[in-house]
């Protein structure tokens, strides 16, 4: 199929730690990268939001992606107790209003857990405002760890926000499928992003059983080549409708059901 509208969900800006020659991490760059993929849109996190500090980056994505229409920015947020971040009361409209309507959780590289104790306050707020919330577990930007999602912590933060749009992304999911229908059949509210879930056929087993609207196109770039991504949906034995969803137009609804 031609003409799809892929809207990147997972792209990086900024220099990081595991850099390699030959890779890149200027958001010219990723334009031209993006131009040649013909990916039309991406959701982009600064490097030192998951690296460093959310203060940090989450300035510095909004300063990389000025007068960028195809650009959009994602913040990362931490537990509120430590008080780094404003309260969520107060940062999550604030963010909104900046424009930036998805946050990440990279709750392995900052080591908290899932937990209604340690980030329930946090979820209440992004619930209320259905802001899409991707969660990572991995411990670094280049992990390839496989299956290290705490899934009873991911099944109790479903059940207790119904209302939050939830987007899992992993460096790898190889041997948790079971473990994923069984949440995907829980709750209408999970997502998957699709840049470390390569299971055979498995883009058509979830579209067929769970539906397209449960899966979301991303790349990692840069720390992955975008075209195992966007092969493995152009070349999926699905509707051409179901693939427009996945590619882009199922981030674009979560994106656009944000409430200001």
């Amino acid at each position: 199929m031609t003409g799809l509208r892929f809207f990147d969900a997972h792209c990086y800006v900024g220099r990081y730690k595991t850099f390699k020659p030959g890779s890149f991490y200027k958001i010219d760059d990723l334009q031209r990268q993006m131009e040649y993929y013909g990916i039309s849109e991406a959701l982009i996190t600064h490097s030192m939001s998951r690296e460093h500090h959310p203060i940090d980056g989450n300035a510095a994505v909004l300063n990389e992606i000025i007068g960028k229409q195809n650009l959009h920015a994602s913040w990362s947020l931490l537990p509120p107790a430590s008080k780094e971040l404003p309260p969520p009361g107060k940062l999550i409209p604030d963010m909104i209003s900046k424009n930036v309507k998805a946050v990440k959780l990279f709750y392995g590289n900052y080591s908290f857990p899932i937990s209604e104790w340690c980030i329930g306050e946090l979820l209440d707020e992004l619930e209320a405002r259905r802001v899409p919330t991707f969660i990572d577990p991995d411990t670094e930007l280049c992990n390839w760890d496989e299956d290290i999602f705490d899934w009873n912590s991911v099944d109790a933060l479903c059940a207790a926000h119904p209302a939050l749009p939830v987007i899992l992304q992993e460096g790898r999911f190889r041997s948790s499928n079971r473990l994923l229908y069984q949440l995907l059949d829980r709750h209408a509210n999970l997502h998957i992003e699709l840049s470390g879930y390569w299971a055979y056929h498995g883009i058509e087993f979830i579209t067929r059983e769970f539906g397209a609207r449960r899966l979301l196109f991303g790349t990692k770039m840069p720390f992955r080549d975008p075209a195992c991504a966007i092969a493995q949906l152009s070349y999926s034995d699905i509707p051409d409708e179901d693939k427009a969803l996945i590619a882009g137009d199922n981030l674009r609804k979560l994106l656009g059901g944000v409430v200001a």
